[in-house]
């Protein structure tokens, strides 16, 4: 028996779809791993081993918008992702004025860490997983995929995450403003790029086909995000 063909979804219904797949688990804030960190349960010891497997994925961040851009066929929002990669590679835009990996090796440095622990770290096998998904969606998949992997599932969880997340590493581990600052201008800067995937979303996936791969492409990402904190939940040897 042949299977009914899915249904076109109207743009802003499609929109509200994605958003609820993102919202419906697996998500940063919803992890076992990211609520004990908020609490403040793994040692510093523990944070470290931590900051080393998030850090070598910050690390790809910015090559996976750059291929993006560079396969976007939109005018308009190439020059969005244009700004995102100006922003991730320079911090000028936000104020930062450096590099969001350079910020983040900052936090790694608050919290007892040697730059080249992080620059030299091994990647888990979830964490090189993850970091391959960045590199084949974004450039071996369409563009429209593509938005919905980096921005939609990776952008577009952080915000509502990540400010939580410098608070409680302020509170727990004795941290200063400045060194959580890539966390809490991540709360705000990924808010305005997760936004070009809505963007992209809303005019661009307007067939029944593309609309099934944005969704296999969010589910993708947004399954490799998870195991990517299940592995360095499970190196860390701390309880689901």
């Amino acid at each position: 028996m042949t299977r009914p063909a899915d249904p076109v979804l109207p743009a802003d219904e499609f929109v509200r779809s994605l958003t609820a797949q993102i919202q419906a688990r697996r998500t940063f804030g919803s992890h076992p791993l990211w609520l004990q960190l908020i609490d403040g349960k793994p040692s510093r010891e523990q944070l470290q081993r931590f900051a080393v497997q998030f850090f070598l994925q910050v690390r790809e961040f910015p090559r996976a918008v750059s291929a993006m851009h560079s396969s976007c066929p939109f005018p308009e929002e190439r020059i969005e992702l244009a700004e995102s990669i100006y922003e991730e590679e320079t911090g000028r835009i936000s104020g930062a004025n450096e590099p969001h990996p350079e910020l983040f090796i900052r936090f790694g440095e608050s919290i007892g860490l040697a730059r080249a622990d992080m620059v030299d770290g091994v990647a888990l096998p979830a964490t090189a997983s993850l970091i391959d998904w960045f590199e084949l969606s974004t450039r071996q998949r369409s563009f429209i995929e593509a938005a919905a992997a980096i921005n939609l599932a990776a952008e577009g969880q952080v915000p509502g995450a990540f400010g939580p997340m410098a608070a409680a590493l302020q509170r727990h581990y004795g941290l200063s403003a400045r060194d959580v600052e890539f966390w809490s201008l991540h709360e705000i800067a990924d808010a305005e790029h997760s936004s070009v995937g809505d963007s992209i979303v809303v005019h661009h996936a307007t067939g029944a086909e593309v609309q099934r791969r944005v969704r296999a492409a969010l589910q993708h990402s947004l399954d490799a995000w998870w195991q990517f904190f299940d592995g360095i939940q499970a190196s860390l040897e701390l309880d689901a």
